[in-house]
C-alpha cells in the first residue's frame, strides 16, 4: 500500500490552500447566496498530521461529487477547511474564524481531546459539529448539536473482547494502559470488563507513559510470552509496540489495538512483524460492498493510495451534511441538526441512523496487518 511521504504531504496541502484561497477569496463573508460553506478544523501540522490529511482527501472528494452532481438545493458547497495543530486552545480561534467565514456546520477534529474543546465551545451558538474519528463518549454526550461518523470507544473495546475470545480464543491477556490519555484508559476498562465478563482472565495491567517503557514491559515476559497484548494507542506508538513485541522474539503473542492504530503501517521497522497484529477500524478498503468499491477506485486514482478509516468517515461526513441540509430546505443551524437526527443514511461505513447520544451504531472491522498490507479479517456488530 502506498503511504504519503513528507514531502506528498507538504505539496497535498499547499495544493489544498491554494484551491480555498483561490475559490474563497481572503475577506469575511457572512452570506453567500451561491454558496452552502461548511467548514472543517483539522491536525494539518504536528504529530497528528497523517490523521488530519486523510480527513482532508476525504473531504475534497466528497466536495467534488457533490458539486459534480448538482450541489445541494442548487447551491455549490463551499468547503473552508483550517489546520487546527491538535491544540485545545488554538481551535477555539480556528472555529470562530470559520464562524466568521458564514460557515453553516463544522466537520472536525480528528482526535477527541480537541473535539471535545471544540464542542463545548459549539453549544453556546448551537453550531452544528460532525467529527469524523473522534470516539469518546464524551464527545457527544448531552449535546444537541455535536455528532461522530464513527463508533463510540466503549463499543470498538467490546468488540475487540468478543474478537479476542470468540475468534481468536484467547483465554489469557496483558493490558498495556497509556496512563495519559483518558479515552485509551477508558478502552482498557471496557476491554478489561468484558473480556472477563467472557471467560477470559486479565493477568496483568502494565501502566506506561511513553513508548519508551515497552521494552523493559515486555522484559518481564521473555520465560512466558502472553496470548493476548491489547493496547489502544495512535498509530506511531502502536508501531513502535509491534517493533518491540518482534523484536523480543514473542512470535505467537496476538497485538490487539483500537482504531486509532490505523496509518500505523508507515512506522512498521520490520513487515513480518505484524503477522499478529489486529486492530478495530470503521471502515476497511477491501470490503467488496458496491459503494465501497466506488469509492476506493476514485480515492486511489485522485490521491494514488488506498483510503483509511479517517478518509472514509470525513467523506461520509460531508454526505450526513448534504443530506440534511436538503432535508432542512435551508441553512438555519436547528433545522440541520434535526435533521441529522432524523436521517438514516447509506453510507460506505454503513448506514448511519443516530441514537440519543448522537452516536452511531456502525459495523466495526478487525483489521489484520498481513504480510504488511491492511486486510480485513472479519467484520463484526454486536
Amino acid at each position: 500500500m502506498l503511504e504519503y511521504k513528507k514531502f506528498g504531504r507538504i505539496a497535498c496541502f499547499l495544493f489544498f490552500t491554494i484551491i480555498l484561497i483561490a475559490s474563497n477569496g481572503c475577506a469575511p463573508k457572512t452570506e453567500n447566496h451561491e454558496y452552502f460553506t461548511i467548514g472543517a478544523l483539522l491536525p494539518l501540522t504536528g504529530g497528528d498530521s497523517d490523521e488530519g490529511f486523510r480527513a482532508l482527501n476525504g473531504l475534497y472528494l466528497a466536495k467534488k461529487e457533490i458539486n459534480e452532481n448538482g450541489g445541494i438545493l442548487g447551491k455549490k458547497l463551499d468547503v473552508i477547511i483550517l489546520n487546527d495543530r491538535g491544540d485545545e486552545e488554538y481551535i477555539i480561534r480556528q472555529y470562530n474564524a470559520l464562524k466568521e467565514r458564514g460557515a453553516i456546520a463544522i466537520i472536525g477534529s480528528s482526535y477527541s481531546r480537541v473535539t471535545i474543546a471544540l464542542a463545548k465551545e459549539a453549544e453556546k451558538d448551537g453550531m452544528p459539529i460532525i467529527s469524523p474519528t473522534a470516539s469518546n463518549p464524551d464527545v457527544t454526550k448531552n449535546r444537541r448539536n455535536v455528532f461522530r461518523a464513527i463508533f463510540i470507544d466503549d463499543y470498538q473495546a467490546e468488540v475487540m473482547a468478543y474478537f479476542a475470545r470468540n475468534s481468536l480464543n484467547a483465554k489469557m491477556a496483558v493490558v498495556l494502559s497509556n496512563e495519559s490519555t483518558d479515552s485509551f484508559k477508558r478502552i482498557n476498562e471496557v476491554f478489561i470488563e468484558s473480556f472477563t465478563k467472557r471467560g477470559g482472565r486479565i493477568i496483568a495491567i502494565e501502566p506506561y507513559l511513553s513508548k519508551n517503557d515497552f521494552a523493559g514491559i515486555l522484559r518481564k515476559y521473555t520465560t512466558n510470552p502472553p496470548e493476548i497484548i491489547f493496547c489502544p494507542e495512535d498509530y506511531v506508538t502502536a508501531a513502535e509496540l509491534i517493533n518491540n513485541v518482534y523484536e523480543a522474539g514473542f512470535t505467537n503473542t496476538r497485538i490487539l489495538g483500537s482504531d486509532a492504530w490505523d496509518g500505523l503501517l508507515a512506522y512498521i521497522k520490520y513487515p513480518q512483524a505484524t503477522k499478529n497484529a489486529y486492530y478495530s477500524a470503521a471502515f476497511s478498503f477491501d470490503d467488496q460492498d458496491a459503494k465501497v468499491v466506488q469509492f476506493v477506485r476514485k480515492y486511489f486514482d485522485c490521491f494514488s493510495q488506498m483510503p483509511l478509516s479517517g478518509s472514509a468517515s470525513a467523506y461520509t461526513c460531508m454526505y450526513i451534511l448534504a443530506e440534511a441540509i436538503k432535508k432542512a430546505g435551508n441553512a438555519n443551524k436547528d433545522a440541520i441538526i434535526s435533521a441529522i437526527k432524523e436521517n438514516e443514511v447509506d453510507s460506505i461505513i454503513g448506514r448511519i441512523r443516530f441514537d440519543e447520544n448522537n452516536n452511531p451504531h456502525t459495523n466495526v472491522y478487525i483489521i489484520h496487518l498481513k504480510d504488511g498490507e491492511y486486510s480485513t479479517y472479519e467484520k463484526l456488530r454486536l
